[in-house]
């Protein structure tokens, strides 16, 4: 089969299940959040309830603002304003809002192209021939968080298409002997980390092996890593200043004339929440203050990773599917009924140590780890959001098929049809598990947490 079949086939067949997922998604909300409503902020936090996910692409299409953490997403804000736009159009002339489908669309079409990408990346940059490539491919479209990011309104199917275009435009040059010019890293870098800020890093850790000691060089460490650095964080920063500093004002100006009773509403709250989800599922910080505050010392680091890192992330648990940690009385940490989960994760965990040693030497696959040790460090480390780390799969996952692309290239003979045989029968096992799942969730109803308001 001719390589251009397979990319057409793949991006296809990924095309297809996301739009499936998507139409799905569309029809369980669109009864409560395709209105022209005052309280949509409020409806949006009472009934979109999707495990750690935030309905942020919906507010912000209904009504544009900072919906985002100015700070960890300073330009994400602006890449909707076009389609926010086009919805504030729709909403006046027909008083609908379009927010769920203006959203799916976006999701939709990030999911196709990190499908081209990853494929473009395996089959061109380390050397898999066409069909396995596409099989690779499909095995990360079968994890459970990598199919849920693709259908969610966040901001994760942005951050992956944008870190596997990183990924795959550094290795293209280096596969030609050649690096980055200046300013195309810092606009990738710009790009990348202004969709979600840590991801910028992984650009930089790209580039840092394609070029090795030449990425200290003064002039271009100045003006690609530097600057573009000192730049988002500083439009970050002004941002917050600009938007969100006012209102945290408004908000104490508010609490200092009514302190003595919004004292009394804290004392009863705190009776009245003290075993809320919020409340019972969080650990302990290292501080309350900035961002300590979002740090989390006390969860096992070794049943996080083997329950929802390295569990979840990939294979749904049976119980409690997308339920939030934060809004129900989802475990942090939850057990699979079968022993056969264990073992599909240890079989896919043994194969991908494999890839990692047999593309020790291939700089492709260090840009990939390099680029995730900060995301190591930041969840299992510090342990931000550490409680849902499942949700940030789409972050590091990739590295997964990638790893075992390295297999694919290293095995010959009975050992490479033994690798295919495998890698399918894991692809086929978690879509058809995970999908399962999804489709039983999918025709749930939707559960409101006004209660804990009212």
């Amino acid at each position: 089969m001719r390589e251009k079949q397979v990319e057409k086939m793949l991006v296809t067949v990924v095309a297809v299940l996301l739009l499936v997922l998507n139409v799905l998604m569309v029809m369980k909300y669109d009864a409560v959040f395709s209105v022209v409503a005052a309280d949509y902020a409020k409806r949006l936090s009472y009934l979109f309830h999707v495990s750690g996910f935030d309905p942020n692409n919906y507010a912000i299409l209904t009504e544009w603002g900072m919906k985002y953490d100015v700070l960890r997403h300073p330009l994400l804000p602006y890449l909707m304003a076009l389609p926010a736009s086009v919805n504030e159009v729709v909403m006046s002339l027909f008083g609908f809002n379009a927010a769920l489908y203006i959203s799916a669309m976006i999701v939709w079409f990030s999911g196709c192209v990190s499908a081209w990408l990853l494929y473009r990346i395996i089959h061109r940059l380390v050397g898999v021939v066409a069909e396995d490539a596409a099989l690779l491919t499909l095995l990360l479209f079968s994890f459970a968080y990598i199919q849920v990011t693709f259908f969610v309104p966040d901001h994760f199917s942005l951050s992956l298409c944008l870190i596997l275009l990183s990924i795959y435009l550094i290795g293209r040059a280096a596969q030609k002997g050649r690096v980055l010019k200046t300013w195309q890293t810092a606009l990738l870098f710009i790009a990348t980390a202004g969709v979600t800020l840590t991801n910028g890093v992984k650009v930089f850790a790209a580039e840092w092996i394609a070029r090795g000691r030449r990425f200290f060089q003064w002039r271009y460490f100045l003006l690609a890593v530097v600057v573009p650095s000192a730049l988002m964080v500083g439009a970050g920063m002004l941002e917050e200043r600009i938007y969100v500093y006012p209102k945290q004002q408004e908000q104490q100006c508010y609490f200092e004339e009514h302190k003595a009773e919004m004292m009394a509403k804290a004392r009863q709250n705190h009776q009245r929440y003290k075993h809320a989800p919020w409340v019972i599922h969080k650990g302990k910080a290292l501080g309350q203050g900035g961002l300590l505050r979002w740090t989390d010392i006390s969860t096992s680091r070794w049943d996080t990773m083997t329950e929802n890192l390295w569990g979840e992330s990939i294979q749904f648990h049976e119980t409690h599917v997308l339920d939030d940690v934060l809004t129900s009385y989802r475990p942090v940490l939850l057990s699979y009924q079968s022993v056969w989960r264990y073992a599909v994760s240890l079989l896919l965990l043994v194969l991908f140590v494999a890839g990692i040693w047999m593309g020790r030497h291939h700089h492709l696959l260090w840009m990939c780890l390099l680029g995730i040790v900060p995301d190591a460090l930041m969840h299992l480390g510090l342990g931000f959001a550490i409680n849902e780390v499942y949700i940030m799969a789409a972050h590091w996952l990739y590295v997964v098929p990638i790893a075992l692309s390295f297999l694919f290239v290293r095995a010959h003979g009975r050992w490479l049809l033994a690798l295919r045989g495998v890698t399918l029968a894991l692809m086929v096992y978690l879509v058809s598990h995970n999908l399962a799942l999804l489709f039983d969730w999918m025709q749930q109803p939707i559960v409101s947490t006004a209660f804990w308001y009212e």
